[in-house]
């Protein structure tokens, strides 16, 4: 992934999702958000704008912050809670639908330079934070590369919500013969089966 832009913003309610995610321990969350400067220190408990932008080169810092100490099953954790709060275009009725939506709402919670990455009403979509590709091989079996700055176990939490909100028994692996941004390359592969 190339290099983000110092103009791009992450929505509120990308951050609400990770305290969800951290309801039993947001004293976690709350320090890296504070060290990481994505939210300002005040007096009273930490709290989330959920219709606020945040820098989003922060905000990944804080994740790669809560990975270190928490573990990476953490970061699963907040994909899986991304779903519950993000915004997604309203035709979304099956498992095809959700998955090829991922991009679309991706760059719908995301901001360049004050402009939301997707228009609904237009279609237009912004660059410079990469995409979620989606491609149905069979019927019942879909791949997702993913090509952005988020990592690996985030990616596969999005992933499995969206699949499992639609097709419950589904099952979503990182193919571990495609190449992984944890090893140094630019995507990781995820095969979906339900």
């Amino acid at each position: 992934m190339k290099e983000i832009p110092s103009d791009i913003e992450v929505n509120g309610e990308s951050l609400g999702a990770t305290l969800d995610a951290f309801r039993q321990y947001p004293s976690i969350v709350a320090k890296y958000l504070l060290q990481h400067e994505v939210v300002e220190k005040s007096a009273k408990p930490l709290e989330i704008d959920r219709k606020k932008w945040y820098p989003f080169d922060k905000w990944l810092a804080a994740y790669d912050a809560i990975a270190k100490e928490v573990g990476l099953n953490s970061l699963y954790t907040i994909g899986k809670k991304i779903p519950e709060n993000a915004a997604f275009p309203p035709h979304i009725t099956d498992i095809y639908a959700a998955l090829s939506s991922i991009d679309v709402a991706y760059h719908m919670n995301h901001r360049k330079g004050g402009v939301v990455m997707f228009d609904p009403q237009t279609g237009m979509m912004l660059e410079g934070i990469g995409h979620y590709a989606y491609k149905l091989e069979e019927d019942q079996r879909a791949v997702m590369i993913c090509e952005n700055p988020y990592p690996c176990e985030f990616d596969r939490g999005i992933i499995t919500a969206m699949a499992t909100r639609f097709a419950p028994t589904s099952r979503t692996v990182h193919d571990n013969d495609a190449p992984c941004r944890k090893k140094g390359g630019a995507s990781c592969t995820y095969i979906v089966w339900w």
